[in-house]
């Protein structure tokens, strides 16, 4: 059978930071299933480029709008031999639940796919704002958990984090990660459906929001941009919306530059780098994901970045 692994984690965990580490320390030639929050798919563009295939599913969540495409797709996958195993990366709102329901109770692909892991990437420093009801499901179900940029928190919050963690998934591995380095095997093979709780599960997530409440905006433009106004309007935006704010991922062609500037951001923190491909896309994405934003105001602000502005 085919092993699948699922990696998920809530929106700015590191789950893009640990594809890349899996898809430069593999052997084994793995089919890459990616879907992500948003009209334009950033994620595929951040993800390195190697002698792997790649599917990109269209926009939404790969546990709702898009689940029929993701059994269509392992139906047609079945019958190939060009890869060892599958890797899903899903979007950073997505409930497992659904996902695990496609392969493993269609008598079909239960015969031709083992779902091998859950690994699920928690970001310590922003736990407490991850805990919707799919953030939840994304740790209970997790029977690997990666406690990422530890190194952002002290050890109350650390412990803290850990305790969290504990009363959703009593059971799971906790392997503490700065940039999704620790210790632990890439291709964990895992994954045990009986140890979810789903009594106990229902009580957990009693209270909690969905995270239906926030929105993908991406806007996009052909004009290239001025490195100095891309990073003053990312952080006039980030100090404006506050805690609304919990990602954007851009990939930005700059005024001058040949090469992709890639800019993240989750809550107040930014980062911005020169990726080490060449651009073959003339224009620029940003995608925004939060509560409360107004699609003007940011496209404004964005106009704002042009070189002829």
């Amino acid at each position: 059978m085919i092993p699948v692994q699922l990696v998920t984690g809530f929106l700015g965990a590191g789950k893009t930071t640990y594809m890349n580490r899996l898809l430069e320390a593999t052997d084994e030639r793995l089919l890459v299933i990616v879907n992500e929050l948003g009209s334009v798919n950033i994620d595929e563009q951040l993800i390195v480029k190697m002698d792997q295939e790649q599917i990109e599913l269209s926009n939404g969540c790969i546990c709702c709008s898009i689940q029929s495409d993701l059994s269509k797709t392992f139906y047609q996958l079945a019958s190939k031999d060009t890869f060892d195993r599958i890797v899903i990366e899903t979007t950073g709102v997505a409930d497992p639940a659904p996902i695990i329901q496609t392969i493993y109770y269609d008598d079909y692909l239960r015969t031709r796919f083992k779902l091998t892991a859950i690994l699920t990437v928690v970001d310590a420093s922003q736990l407490d704002r991850e805990l919707f009801i799919e953030g939840i499901h994304q740790i209970a179900y997790a029977d690997v958990i990666l406690l990422n940029k530890v190194d952002l928190v002290d050890e109350d919050a650390l412990e803290q984090a850990h305790e969290r963690i504990n009363a959703l998934n009593p059971t799971v591995r906790v392997i503490e990660t700065v940039q999704t380095v620790g210790d632990y095997d890439l291709t964990e093979n895992t994954f045990q459906l009986s140890r979810v709780d789903e009594r106990l599960l229902g009580q957990l997530t009693a209270g909690h929001s969905s995270v239906s409440s926030l929105r993908a905006i991406t806007l996009t433009t052909d004009v290239p941009l001025k490195r100095e106004r891309v990073t003053q309007y990312v952080r006039e935006v980030l100090m404006h919306y506050e805690d609304d704010v919990y990602r954007l991922k851009a990939i930005v062609r700059l005024d001058g530059e040949t090469s992709k500037f890639v800019v993240q951001a989750t809550n107040q923190l930014m980062g911005a780098t020169f990726a080490n491909e060449p651009s073959d896309d003339s224009r620029s994405v940003f995608v925004w994901i939060g509560k409360n934003l107004d699609r003007d105001a940011l496209t404004r602000g964005l106009q704002a970045c042009e070189v002829n502005s």
